[in-house]
């Protein structure tokens, strides 16, 4: 099992007592990555947003209507994609700065926002963590994985934790951080793909109609060159009788809204 972690936060340690510690954040996944090392095989790769430099979003565009390789960023981002998609499980993790995300996070989503319109990563599951001195992880985690649902992603797992203080986790979330591990793990190695929400189905048949607008576009090449533009969701996964009529009862409603021909 190949797993990538990506890692937001500003830097990699900090003073506390006179000498430096590790993030806090990196100190959880460090549980994570030893819980699932002791159930298999599995070889870890770990990015920090703080050494890639990533560059601001310029909103020019380019990667909704040209694609992804217009983007004036591409040469530094993209690398970033393709270590995703060669994983089998991501961990993305961050801080709460400012009530939310770190910076590096938002700057990281915000350069993949073309994903909303072209999702990819239908296979893959994920774990988010953030890590707080008062509040918010929840919401910095609930922020991580709802990207990576837009994404694409077939299922995603939170792990906040609120360390008041702590220099490292307590026994409380260390046990927490085992247990995302094992979530995450087995669900990956398992290899099921879980049934969509029906908010999912929504944006699925949202961007399906949404494509057809213009067929020079870079959103109407990966629908219609993918064969998703034919399918009620992504292949591989299964959507219950209820589900797969709700989809097509939207497409057709969309469809109409949107004045799109077949």
């Amino acid at each position: 099992m190949k797993c990538l972690i990506i890692n937001g936060s500003a830097s990699k340690a900090y003073p506390f007592n006179g000498k430096l510690i590790e993030s806090f954040s990196a100190q959880l996944v460090g549980h994570v990555r030893a819980e699932m090392a002791r159930m298999g095989e599995v070889s870890f790769e770990e990015l920090y947003l703080c050494d890639l430099a990533l560059p601001y979003c310029k909103g020019c565009y380019n990667c909704f209507f040209k694609g992804e390789g217009s983007c004036p960023h591409t040469a530094v981002y993209q690398p970033v994609m393709e270590k995703i998609r060669e994983a089998d499980c991501l961990i993305i993790t961050s801080p709460v700065y400012a009530l939310n995300v770190s910076a590096l996070v938002k700057c990281f989503y915000d350069l993949g926002a073309y994903n909303h319109h072209r999702p990819q990563f239908h296979t893959k599951k994920a774990l988010t963590v953030s890590s707080t001195m008062g509040g918010y992880a929840k919401k910095a985690c609930k922020y991580m994985r709802d990207e990576l649902m837009h994404w694409g992603f077939n299922c995603v797992y939170t792990l906040p934790a609120v360390r008041m203080g702590a220099a490292e986790p307590t026994p409380k979330m260390t046990t927490a951080c085992q247990k995302a591990a094992r979530r995450l793990y087995t669900d990956t190695a398992s290899g099921k793909l879980h049934s969509p929400s029906l908010r999912r189905v929504f944006f699925y048949q949202l961007w399906r109609v949404m494509s057809k607008n213009d067929k020079a576009s870079a959103d109407y090449a990966y629908w219609h060159n993918n064969g998703f533009a034919q399918r009620e969701f992504a292949p591989g996964v299964k959507l219950g009788m209820g589900k797969r009529l709700f989809g097509k009862a939207l497409k057709g409603l969309l469809g109409k809204a949107m004045k799109i021909k077949e």
